[in-house]
């Protein structure tokens, strides 16, 4: 068969023109849905943000970006400092985990809350790690038990945890 060179063009320009149709689509797509993401994600936050702390009152965030830490609340009772709920963030193999971890102000752990969990077994990972440690009276003793089917989450969680304790008890602000 012969190549018919002005065919080979307008299949080729038609199918240009399909793929610049089509891009155009996913970017507007993406432009109207950008923000309903991003306002869920806060009421999100906002609503996990009374879940770890909930007779505080949440001050302003403070940017951190170090390893697993993203930003923190410092959480009052009047002018009585009562913690800080970290934003956490961390990724493995296996997916992603985003946490708020609450630590009080005598650097003990406190609640924490979900607010992502990519993690392919992520299932497991809230049914074996999550939900024991928030149900758990000694919440330092909870966070050590990674044994879980789901033990690389665990053990990130874990890890993020650890993190938000160790930057409140290192006085770093």
């Amino acid at each position: 068969m012969k190549i018919s060179w002005p065919h080979a063009f307008k299949v080729g320009g038609f199918l240009a023109g399909l793929c610049a149709i089509l891009a155009l689509a996913i970017a507007g797509g993406d432009l109207i849905t950008r923000d309903i993401i991003a306002k869920n994600k806060l009421e999100k936050e906002n609503s996990g943000l009374k879940k770890v702390f909930p007779d505080g009152q949440i001050g302003e965030a403070v940017e951190v970006r170090d390893g697993y830490l993203q930003k923190y609340w410092t959480v009052k009772s009047g002018e009585e400092e009562l913690g800080r709920v970290y934003s956490t963030f961390g990724k493995n193999a296996y997916g992603d985990v985003s946490l708020l971890v609450g630590v009080y102000s005598d650097f003990t752990l406190g609640n924490i809350v979900t607010l992502e969990n990519t993690e392919s077994y992520g299932a497991t990972l809230e049914e074996g790690y999550l939900e024991p440690y928030a149900a758990a009276t000694n919440k330092e003793e909870a966070v050590e038990k990674v044994g879980c089917g789901a033990t690389y989450g665990a053990k990130l969680c874990r890890d993020m945890i650890l993190a938000a304790k160790q930057h409140y008890e290192g006085g770093q602000a």
